[in-house]
């Protein structure tokens, strides 16, 4: 953790970029075309007053600030499936399609408001995602706490302020790039008026229905997962243009 000092007061600059910091980052009024976008982003990541910034030295303030830049991932993160935070690892659910249905609630509420929302709620969307590790086989293969609300909200605000952003962006990376994996053998990819996004939040809210149908075929004879999924997104997406 790095230190400076402004007018004789020592202020500190955080080793890596937490949820709560990435949000507060995007937050800043006109973000990067602002004059006084360094002033801003060191006083909201560091706590010295703009007023002060302002009356510091050029070079100083500028270079703090890119410092601070510098923490932000730099390409599209990496994926990862388990880390660790204050002794505790942390595993991404394993299998998709066992979801339960408080979490596929939890996560098509919250996945499903206005971009600017969400990311108010980041550190909750993660601590869906990630959850201590109880059992496991091999370094990929395990096993993680069964879903509940209360340990939820108590995570959530544990990765908003502890938790490197790099996971949770990792994590939305790998949800979108699942998801368009369907969209690749599914006629809702031939409807090009729908926005990438509106197709995903389709995919993520039928998928439980998907899984539901393919793992019961035998009621429905030859019929393949991807004849299912492209018969259930057509009829969805047709309902949509109709609304």
């Amino acid at each position: 953790m790095l230190k400076f000092k402004i007018d004789e007061k020592e202020y500190e600059i955080p080793s890596l970029v937490s949820i709560e910091l990435y949000t507060k980052i995007y937050k800043i009024k006109d973000l990067f075309s602002d004059d006084y976008f360094a002033a801003k982003l060191v006083s909201t990541i560091c706590g010295p007053s703009v007023e002060e910034l302002l009356d510091s030295d050029f070079q100083e303030v500028n270079y703090i600030a890119t410092y601070i830049m510098s923490l932000l991932p730099q390409e599209k993160p990496k994926f990862v499936d388990r880390f660790e935070l204050d002794g505790i690892q942390y595993g991404f659910f394993p299998k998709w399609r066992d979801l339960t249905y408080a979490e596929f609630v939890d996560m098509d509420t919250l996945s499903t408001k206005k971009p600017e929302e969400v990311l108010d709620y980041l550190h909750i969307i993660a601590a869906i995602m990630y959850r201590p590790i109880v059992e496991e086989k091999s370094e990929h293969d395990f096993k993680i706490e069964k879903y509940d609300v209360k340990t939820m909200e108590e995570r959530a605000e544990l990765f908003k302020k502890k938790l490197d952003v790099k996971y949770i962006l990792g994590a939305q990376f790998f949800f979108i790039k699942f998801a368009k994996r369907y969209l690749d053998y599914s006629q809702l990819s031939l409807i090009p008026k729908l926005s990438i996004w509106t197709k995903i939040k389709i995919l993520w809210m039928m998928r439980k229905l998907i899984w539901t149908i393919v793992f019961k075929r035998s009621m429905v004879g030859s019929l393949s997962q991807t004849d299912l999924l492209e018969m259930i997104l057509l009829s969805t997406s047709k309902s949509i243009k109709r609304k």
